[in-house]
């Protein structure tokens, strides 16, 4: 009985100790030293138009019947007509200009105009340069709708998350996520890519610094970024059941020698 009773107190206590991870191991960049000097990317590299992104262009004249043509959605007068044409993903895919296989889109006067290719900055110019041709004091402007990125894997919010800023980087990313769970291997988190032959993916190791000078840490639109669960996930959920188990096996033993006796 004795022999029995030691044995399953073992068992419990090999469990608990599968089921805790040290302060160290969920430690984001854990080897950067107290007021360490980090060489960071001076800023990300500028992102080029592929097909099948979607492109706010907005060009505005004197005229505003020329101006309607461009924004049919956004009545001239009304105030906050911007944003609720580009409030949301879905009013974005409306009101916006999706670039097709050949990387162009179309525009109202101008014509079509290939942008693929070409960074936000350059499209602006290009344009700029298309619209005064048949536009007197026009003036353009042009950002990138579909900056998205998915996340998932061992976070607490997975899901797809829009950026409206001209950068992000993957430990925004994972920000935006709420962070990784208990049950997530820091140095195993891949982001891939889309670019023009094919998928590209890049092994990332959150537990370290050179984190920061890896190709993949400013993301691009449409990046997934995927963090691995560690190897003890499948331990760590079934300890609540075989500890159930052991805890009756435990109770009905007692009984069992109470009711010898």
């Amino acid at each position: 009985m004795l022999y029995t009773f030691r044995i399953t107190i073992l068992l419990l206590l090999v469990s608990l100790s599968f089921s805790c991870k040290t302060r160290k191991d969920l430690l984001y960049m854990n080897d950067i030293k107290d007021q360490e000097e980090l060489n960071l990317p001076a800023r990300s590299p500028e992102y080029k138009i592929k097909p099948g992104d979607n492109l706010y262009v907005n060009v505005q004249t004197l005229n505003p019947a020329v101006n309607q043509l461009f924004n049919p959605t956004q009545s001239a007068s009304a105030s906050g007509g911007t944003q609720q044409a580009y409030g949301n993903p879905v009013s974005q895919f409306i009101s916006g200009y999706t670039i097709d296989p050949s990387g162009a889109i179309t525009l109202p006067v101008i014509g079509v105009v290939t942008v693929a290719e070409k960074t936000a900055i350059q499209a602006q110019a290009f344009i700029q340069e298309k619209a005064s041709i048949y536009l007197k004091d026009a003036s353009v402007q042009v950002k990138v709708l579909s900056f998205k990125v998915t996340v998932l894997g061992e976070l607490r919010s997975p899901g797809v998350y829009y950026n409206y800023s001209s950068s992000m980087t993957v430990l925004e990313a994972i920000g935006m996520a709420g962070g990784v769970t208990d049950n997530a291997q820091l140095s195993q988190l891949i982001v891939v890519r889309r670019t023009p032959t094919g998928s590209k993916s890049f092994r990332l190791d959150l537990s370290e610094k050179k984190l920061l000078g890896s190709e993949a840490y400013y993301l691009q639109p449409n990046d997934v970024i995927y963090v691995n669960a560690d190897k003890l996930k499948n331990i760590r959920l079934t300890i609540p059941t075989y500890s159930f188990v052991l805890s009756a096996i435990t109770t009905l033993m007692v009984l069992l020698q109470y009711f010898r006796y």
